[in-house]
């Protein structure tokens, strides 16, 4: 890796800190660089949208010699950049507001118009309706596990006291996904965004102003964002809708935009129980959590 990174950069890598598995803080004559391992070359052109459109609030990447993002290590790549200091002791809340800003700044200042055939629109709502179908039968068959038992645990019981509000949630995907269907019939563009699409604490560096790991930037509809950060923090003890206003104040969703991320919303996320009784109760309470803060979110949407 030393000579790669001389040989690619002209950087002279003294010595290596694994700071995960695919993040290595790299010492050098010069200070220290982060180096990120990733799979693909899905980052290369995504960095080049973002060096376009002089967004402000990603890291720099250190282009290599051949002026490439990234560069071939073993069966992967990996991209430089300079290592950033994380916050140590910044609330989530701020974090997360300033997360929100981001995103808003992020679609607005890259939102472009785009033609579609109606096929894309058929395997979209396909997708998404087998989905719901493959959610329900899950759940469901939760639901008669726990009927079989002679002697409920906690965990099953407040599972099936509340197995009808997965049911009421799954209903309102379904009732979303048709309205969406109905709105799209005579569209043929789709509007996209970058998006960001890696949520992570972590990743947000509040001294530095900056967005940190950008190797899952993409193009997308913009409210795939917001469907995968909701995803991703179903812990979260504060109100997630609440803070969601700093970028729903920013940016005017479209209405068919409203509809398939209420649509996404409603569609329960999994939860995988075990045997351990204390972890399956915090599941269940956290995705019940869950389902009480994306109707709040729904209702902010205002969806006629």
């Amino acid at each position: 890796m030393k000579e790669i990174i001389l040989d690619s950069y002209g950087i002279n890598a003294i010595g290596f800190i694994k700071v995960s598995k695919y993040v290595y803080k790299v010492k050098t004559d010069n200070g220290f660089y982060a180096l990120k391992i990733v799979d693909s070359q899905r980052l290369e052109v995504g960095y080049e949208h973002i060096r376009t459109l002089h967004l402000q609030c990603f890291v720099d990447i250190i282009k290599n010699n051949n002026r490439k993002t990234l560069t071939k290590y073993g069966d992967g790549y990996f991209y430089l950049m300079p290592w950033l200091e994380n916050d140590q002791v910044v609330m989530k809340e701020i974090k997360l507001k300033y997360y929100f800003e981001c995103l808003a700044y992020i679609h607005t200042n890259s939102f472009f118009n785009y033609n579609v055939s109606h096929n894309y629109f058929e395997q979209q709502v396909n997708d998404i309706a087998n989905i719901i179908q493959e959610r329900e039968k899950y759940y469901l068959s939760i639901m008669s596990n726990y009927e079989m038992m002679q002697q409920r645990t906690p965990s099953g019981w407040i599972f099936v006291l509340n197995f009808y509000r997965m049911q009421e949630a799954l209903f309102k995907a379904k009732n979303y996904l048709d309205q969406y269907v109905q709105f799209i019939k005579e569209k043929d563009t789709i509007r996209l965004s970058i998006v960001y699409n890696n949520f992570n604490y972590q990743h947000i560096l509040m001294g530095e102003k900056k967005l940190i790991a950008i190797d899952k930037v993409d193009i997308n509809i913009c409210i795939y964002d917001i469907y995968n950060m909701y995803q991703k923090v179903p812990e979260l003890l504060f109100d997630l809708d609440g803070i969601s206003m700093y970028y729903l104040n920013k940016v005017a969703l479209l209405p068919e935009e409203k509809l398939l991320l209420s649509c996404l919303l409603c569609i329960v996320p999994y939860i995988e129980l075990e045997k351990d009784e204390i972890r399956n109760i915090v599941k269940i309470s956290r995705l019940l959590y869950y389902l009480d803060s994306i109707y709040a979110l729904i209702e902010q949407l205002s969806i006629d």
